[in-house]
């Protein structure tokens, strides 16, 4: 439990940091997360059999959907081992352009 917990924050901080990603994802339909004691990593399900990271993409995109789905993968990847990695795009999160 306490391994996929520190799976999951490091999948997270991974996910965060790349463009296009506004924030984690909390789920449709059930939360989205890992939990731990006391804790839990919101927008990342670690399980024995993959890991799902749920998204808010920023909009206007700068690539299409499925490329930050596979930018995402590759990050992820070095992190997860030979876990397979969804990525679920929740919600786009409309940019506002300040000069207009």
């Amino acid at each position: 439990m306490a391994g996929e917990l520190q799976l999951a924050r490091a999948v997270s901080e991974a996910v965060l940091a790349i463009s296009g990603v506004h924030s984690l994802g909390m789920g449709r339909y059930a939360e989205a997360a890992t939990y731990g004691a006391g804790e839990k990593v919101i927008g990342v399900v670690v399980s024995p059999d993959e890991v799902r990271v749920h998204i808010v993409a920023r909009y206007p995109l700068a690539e299409p959907i499925p490329i930050l789905a596979e930018r995402i993968r590759e990050r992820v990847a070095s992190r997860v081992g030979l876990l397979p990695t969804t990525v679920v795009v929740e919600d786009l999160q409309i940019m506002l352009d300040e000069s207009l």
